[in-house]
């Protein structure tokens, strides 16, 4: 189809967009901002008022791996923009098949650098074809994650009329009955000219029948129509849309949208196109080039828990648990395990559960905030369904914060929350320092520094030369330059350039960390523009530490991909906990310490005894310590001693890792709580056995003064020989 889709990118001053093997065809597209770009483009670049054609689609699509394919843009001929410096704009487009079938994504611009623009693109499209599409009308849980019946659209008799304004399209789907105006039994769609019946043509056949789900897209394709004048085959494809009340008894009918090269285009409302697996909308929205992504808030798995909101309100006979998703079904465990399939928004108490809300609608923005509007409920007074509305404000660096029910009325038709965090806020560009960066505005902080090499570097090799790279340090091989980040050797004669000069400077934006070495071995062009590296790190939770991949060199910057562990924020864990017994609400979210908060951690001091055996313990809430030099970046505690520098104490790291916060407080007795801090460093008990460190913090409720904190002693529990090693830290809150 015509028009372009909008690469994500940091730069408030540019657009990229781009088309998916074909050109943008501006001059039929609908957005007046695409009017303007150069015929037969299918890269569009907008600076100001002007747009530049920055590639056309020269070659077809490439497989590179499994799961990745490559599609590269060029632009050739004279007439290159001026900000290129002599470059000939190029345009490289990955496309990435997700782990796991997820709401879909847009194209991320990960590199740029004299025109030559790489973006990435995470989307069911570049899976299996075996995953995606099925030769019947059915799609099954076991074969495509994803269960779909579309064969009650099937007519036994007569077919389905669209209006195509100059033609009339008569179609009959799911099955192999005759479309009698083509008289041919392989006919699904038949195309007639309104002015003479007599032309009519097959727009697609039953035995080239594919059905297939991408990006949360039901499409129902027949190919192997007549040919056209102009070549190619006619076909049909068919977009279906989930219309539980459509009409039809819930059947539908297909309604013409377009038709592109003799492809003809078709929307088609349907009850039998409702998927209960379907999680297709996007979890964030926009603001002209402003973006907000409240994916980080979304809880996928079961191993994850749901969100559970803060309600001061009720009355005792009242009390009940909430319980939210974003932008996704509330998560069948603990208790909410019985709550509707589809529910986004679940109430429980002791008479069971209830439906508040399904996710039906994409986030937007509303007087300066998110809002997420979740219909569909259970039903209520008046022949209605419950709603809820979420209302998400920004507060930097704060993810642990939970929602809170501010109203519900309307005789129980609806409910609204309002959420304080990070993820909404704007998503920023930001710098670092010492190989970490920290988003003061998302909440996310990252350290590369476990993947620099105190001693070599990271290969990687291509047909004609061997690179050799580092992350935040400089490579230590014999051939290199001894303060290049990067360096480059020939395999024939081992010739080598420098890169670019080492540093520990990264900067994020929308889940990509890059690092970028300058100043590397000249060119022997009339500018003598120096080499230089652009190194993207993009999240893999399953990667570990990863490796780079090489992907081009545009005469000036070399590009490489790492896709690693290290990349992926920390997931959000809510610091909340209901007593099940007295339905009495506890909220620690305010003790967290976000990196960008005064105080940087909580600590406690052990000095009971002589100076050389103190011990000082670095502590957060419910979320990793901000960092401290030589504790664990993912450590929730720390140990650190004292040694004897000159004459002073100085503070170093004793145990780097005193345990992990994996789940959220809980409730001992009223009144007081327990959070525990498990997976630390490696620790060997007393009777020799390998184990690891964990940490108990228990809380206690003191009503008077509301602002002060005091840290208890800290014990190494005694019960080593059974336990492990494990730390109890008493902390005594006062006026929680």
């Amino acid at each position: 189809m015509s028009g372009g889709y909008l690469v994500d990118d940091s730069d408030p001053d540019t657009s990229l967009f781009i088309n998916v093997c074909r050109d943008i065809n501006a001059l039929r597209d609908s957005s007046p901002q695409l009017r303007v770009c150069p015929a037969g483009t299918a890269a569009c670049l907008l600076r100001g008022d002007r747009a530049f054609d920055v590639g056309q689609p020269k070659e077809g699509l490439k497989l590179v791996s499994k799961d990745r394919l490559v599609l590269s843009y060029v632009k050739e001929g004279s007439g290159d923009p001026d900000f290129c410096d002599g470059h000939s704009p190029a345009v490289t487009i990955t496309f990435v098949c997700p782990s796991e079938r997820r709401e879909g994504t847009i194209p991320k611009l990960t590199a740029k650098s004299s025109c030559r623009y790489e973006v990435e693109w995470i989307t069911e499209y570049a899976c299996h074809r075996d995953y995606l599409e099925s030769g019947t009308c059915a799609l099954s849980s076991e074969q495509h994650d994803i269960a779909i019946d579309l064969s009650p659209l099937a007519q036994q008799r007569g077919s389905y009329v669209a209006d195509g304004k100059e033609y009339m399209f008569s179609m009959n789907v799911c099955g192999n009955s005759e479309v009698p105006i083509c008289s041919d039994k392989e006919a699904a769609v038949c195309q007639v000219k309104k002015a003479d019946s007599t032309q009519a043509k097959i727009a697609g056949r039953h035995q080239n029948q594919t059905l297939r789900y991408s990006d949360g897209d039901l499409t129902l394709v027949y190919f192997g129509g007549d040919e056209c004048s102009s070549g190619f085959q006619r076909m049909s494809i068919i977009n279906f849309e989930c219309n539980k009340t459509a009409g039809n008894d819930g059947r539908g009918v297909p309604v013409f949208t377009g038709e592109v090269d003799c492809t003809y285009f078709f929307t088609w409302d349907t009850k039998y196109a409702c998927v209960k697996e379907k999680e297709d909308l996007l979890c964030g929205a926009s603001e002209g080039k402003r973006r907000y992504d409240l994916s980080v808030l979304v809880r996928h798995s079961e191993s994850e828990q749901n969100w559970e909101a803060v309600d001061g309100s009720q009355t005792e006979t009242e009390k009940k648990y909430f319980f939210i998703n974003v932008c996704h079904r509330v998560l069948p465990e603990g208790r909410a395990r019985n709550c509707p399939e589809e529910a986004a928004v679940c109430a429980v108490d002791k008479t069971g559960s209830k439906n508040l809300g399904k996710f039906v609608s994409s986030p937007s923005r509303e007087k300066g905030n998110i809002q997420l509007s979740y219909s569909d409920g259970d039903d209520c007074p008046g022949g209605k369904k419950i709603t809820t509305n979420v209302t998400l404000v920004c507060k930097p660096g704060d993810l642990e914060s939970a929602p809170v029910l501010r109203t519900s009325g309307d005789n129980g038709c609806f409910y609204e929350f309002e959420w304080h965090t990070a993820a909404a806020c704007v998503l920023s560009k930001t710098e670092g320092e010492n190989c970490t960066v920290f988003d003061s505005q998302a909440g996310f902080s990252f350290d590369l520094s476990p993947l620099t090499k105190k001693n070599g570097a990271y290969k990687v090799g291509t047909e004609k030369y061997d690179f050799y790279i580092n992350v935040c340090g400089a490579v230590s091989m014999d051939f290199c330059q001894t303060d290049s980040g990067a360096c480059q050797v020939a395999k024939s004669d081992k010739k080598s350039w420098n890169l670019g000069l080492s540093n520990a400077k990264l900067s994020y934006y929308d889940g990509m960390i890059q690092l970028s070495y300058k100043d590397g071995t000249p060119y022997n062009n009339e500018k003598h523009t120096p080499r230089a590296t652009l190194i993207t790190f993009l999240c893999d939770r399953d990667a570990g530490v990863g490796f780079p991949e090489y992907q081009e060199e545009d005469n000036s910057t070399y590009n490489f991909r790492w896709y690693t562990s290290y990349a992926c924020p920390e997931e959000p864990l809510e610091c909340v906990v209901t007593d099940p017994s007295t339905m009495e609400q506890y909220d620690l979210s305010s003790l967290v310490k976000s990196e960008g908060s005064r105080g940087g951690n909580w600590y406690a001091m052990d000095n009971s005894r002589e100076h050389v055996t103190w011990r000082k313990y670095y502590i957060n809430v419910c979320r990793p310590l901000n960092p401290v030099p030589g504790c664990d970046r993912y450590a929730s505690a720390c140990q650190m001693k004292y040694e004897n520098n000159q004459g002073s104490l100085a503070e170093v790291v004793s145990i780097s890792n005193l345990g992990v916060a994996k789940t959220g407080p809980v409730v001992e007795e009223s009144g007081s709580l327990l959070l525990e801090y498990v997976n630390g460093s490696a620790c060997t008990s007393s009777d020799g056995r390998k184990t690891t460190y964990s940490t108990r913090i228990h809380l206690v409720c003191g009503r008077g003064n509301l602002v002060r904190h005091y840290l208890g002693w800290v014990r190494e529990n005694s019960s080593r020989n059974t336990l492990g090693g494990q730390y109890v830290l008493l902390l005594f809150l006062i006026g929680v």
